[in-house]
């Protein structure tokens, strides 16, 4: 039998430094940390405290915004991908205002429930992964077309889709295309802001 591994190691493996600080719980057992060690580990004082179900943020401090972000992707499971305003937050887009909640696009049936600040958004319209500063999102033209529910009106919408043409993050035409896809174009205005 393996010798475990010391749970204060566990901050400096490469996967949970890759993935800034989180861990899965069955990440930490496959690193050899026992689950009564890491219950115990996030009772308090610490010094871990559990971030969402089934994910450990390796500290007690208030997780970081790129940690909550990470931590969604976690619980939502391996093929989760961040949509709409976080996603568009990561690519840089500034028009969108930021929210507490964290949009995670899964595309397998199993899809666990939204929890605390995560909305788990099921879709049969899978969609490409693109790495944005090392997580994981959707092309931009789908985080745009997911984020415009939670938009407050036409000029909103018109904000952000000049917005992401004027910088050339991409082009009407993905969006025209994305939205058609989406099923969008008989919300009122939409055809019209593109």
């Amino acid at each position: 039998m393996p010798t475990p591994t010391p749970p204060h190691h566990l901050a400096a493996d490469p996967l949970v430094v890759a993935q800034d600080g989180v861990a899965t719980v069955h990440q930490l057992m496959d690193l050899g940390c026992a689950s009564s060690v890491i219950a115990a580990l996030c009772r308090p004082p610490g010094p871990w405290r559990r971030l969402l179900p089934r994910v450990i943020a390796l500290q007690t401090t208030a997780p970081t915004p790129r940690q909550r972000l990470r931590g969604a992707l976690l619980y939502a499971g391996p093929d989760a991908l961040l949509t709409g305003p976080a996603a568009l937050a990561r690519y840089g887009v500034t028009s969108v205002p930021e929210t507490p909640k964290v949009d995670v696009l899964v595309t397998h049936r199993a899809a666990p429930r939204g929890h605390a600040y995560v909305r788990v958004r099921p879709t049969i319209r899978p969609a490409r992964r693109v790495a944005v500063d090392g997580l994981a999102c959707v092309p931009l033209p789908r985080a745009v077309m997911d984020a415009i529910p939670y938009l407050d009106g036409h000029d909103a919408v018109a904000s952000l889709v000049a917005e992401v043409t004027e910088r050339a993050l991409c082009c009407r035409g993905e969006l025209v295309a994305e939205a058609k896809a989406a099923q969008l174009t008989s919300e009122p205005g939409i055809l019209t802001v593109l």
